[in-house]
């Protein structure tokens, strides 16, 4: 339920919104096994397929519907396919009563594969050659872009491919993808002059994350606070100063999204308004206390005398500060 929730609120934010792929984003295996078993007794085969088949993408650990699709596509014509899914089943299902049934099945299966026609193409090779792209990209730290393991996965989910070993495809790939993500925050945070496509590109790798099942933490406001950071780097300052609001909300305890509205708005020209924010969630924060006297001193020499004696004599910080 916490990554559907992260997948709605991060996704919804996107430019381009991602259908998941892999993982409880998919939707509840049972009960999409409940309503294509369903669909099956009413001879309604094409639903039940898509629904068996999306029980295979949401749990790809459980094995009956690998049987429950087999056999719905089989009953949909569908004998090339059907084939396939039967060898994924046999292939990681032990000996058992309902395994030597669908030994039975599958055999029946390809017989009458090999007298049908207009069947499309077999594409277990095609999946062997996809499979070892995704993990030569995986190695490489090559997650975005094409031909990278995001892509292959994609491909991989889109045309079709089954089985247990999705699920762990999955795993690498999301734990990847939000590890270089984090790394991406980590340094943000630690002020390191960052490209703005880097700064932007956490966002598709959480983004990969979730549609595979991962569950990111403060993906929301880790998103918002690095769009915040490529806004701020482009000069687009109001553009920055909403989505560092957003950061802070979605995660208020960070003090330096808070710090990063405020230089938002300083950068816009609002001052006043940058003290404020930084008045009510940074009062103790040196960089609060510099801001408000280069405010005073522009009110009148005066003014800006009496606030960096204060500043200087008056106030006492915690030694990390």
């Amino acid at each position: 339920m916490r990554s559907e929730l992260l997948l709605g609120v991060l996704l919804l934010a996107a430019p381009v919104l991602a259908e998941p792929l892999v993982g409880p984003g998919v939707g509840n295996a049972d009960t999409f096994v409940s309503e294509g078993s369903k669909l099956y007794n009413q001879k309604k085969f094409p639903g039940a397929v898509t629904n068996f088949t999306r029980a295979t993408r949401a749990n790809p650990a459980l094995l009956p519907p690998y049987l429950n699709l087999a056999r719905s596509l089989l009953a949909a014509r569908q004998v090339q396919q059907a084939c396939y899914a039967y060898r994924v089943y046999l292939k990681a299902t032990p000996d058992s009563p309902d395994r030597k049934k669908a030994q039975a099945e599958s055999e029946q299966c390809e017989r009458q594969l090999k007298s049908s026609k207009g069947q499309p193409a077999d594409k277990t090779q095609a999946y062997v050659e996809l499979r070892a792209t995704f993990f030569a990209s995986l190695d490489k730290g090559e997650l975005l872009g094409k031909d990278g393991a995001h892509d292959a996965l994609k491909t991989l989910v889109t045309d079709g491919f089954l089985g247990p070993e999705l699920g762990d495809m999955a795993a690498k790939l999301g734990a990847a993808a939000t590890a270089a993500a984090d790394d991406i925050h980590t340094r943000a945070l630690a002020w390191e002059k960052l490209p703005t496509e880097t700064l932007k590109s956490a966002r598709g790798l959480y983004q990969v994350a979730l549609e595979v099942g991962a569950s990111p933490t403060d993906a929301p406001a880790r998103t918002a606070f690095l769009d915040g950071l490529a806004a701020l780097q482009s000069k687009e300052l109001k553009k920055a100063d909403g989505l560092f609001a957003d950061a802070v909300k979605a995660a208020p305890g960070t003090k330096e999204y808070v710090f990063c509205r405020g230089l938002a708005l300083v950068q816009a020209g609002d001052r006043k308004g940058a003290l404020k924010v930084l008045d009510a969630d940074l009062k103790d924060d040196p960089r609060t206390e510099v801001l408000r006297a280069a405010l005073a001193v522009g009110d009148s020499a005066e003014a800006g005398a009496a606030e960096l004696e204060r500043l200087l004599f008056t106030r006492r910080y915690p030694a990390d500060k």
